[in-house]
């Protein structure tokens, strides 16, 4: 992760647009009362990653062989559960990194982005044919919508 800032909660009242906009930009903020750690604000997607990773390795679960489907993805209950069934696919390694990224909608550069600064392991290239068929697939599929 990167350095983290820490700022007393009175400016935390004082700036908070700029606060929100750091975080937004990857910057955790630790909030702090007469130098005691209160509370972080983390950018979203950086807090669904998290979750999903913190649950994936406390509760595995079996990920299927050949991949995760979109109707499956998109049927959980919750986006949450979306994020973390979609990242215990990715670091079961069922899923490649793009397919992770496009069953969560964002660019490859975007999730990468995220799981650098996390510490998430990457998995760089494909480990089969198939998995490169399925990241040329996805590939094509977002060259398309454009």
């Amino acid at each position: 992760m990167e350095k983290i800032i820490r700022i007393p909660k009175t400016d935390l009242a004082r700036n908070t647009r700029q606060v929100i906009r750091s975080v937004q930009r990857g910057q955790a903020t630790v909030i702090e009362n007469h130098g005691e750690e209160e509370a972080v604000i983390l950018d979203i997607l950086d807090y669904r990653i998290l979750r999903a990773v913190m649950r994936h390795y406390s509760h595995p679960q079996k990920a299927h062989p050949s991949g995760l489907s979109d109707d499956k993805a998109k049927g959980q209950p919750d986006i949450q559960s979306r994020w973390d069934l979609v990242i215990a696919y990715y670091l079961t390694g069922a899923i490649s990194l793009a397919r992770a990224a496009e069953l969560l909608d964002l660019s490859i550069f975007e999730l990468r982005s995220h799981f650098q600064r996390l510490d998430v392991p990457l998995r760089m290239g494909a480990d089969d044919v198939d998995e490169i068929q399925s990241d040329l697939s996805t590939a094509r599929a977002i060259a398309n919508q454009k």
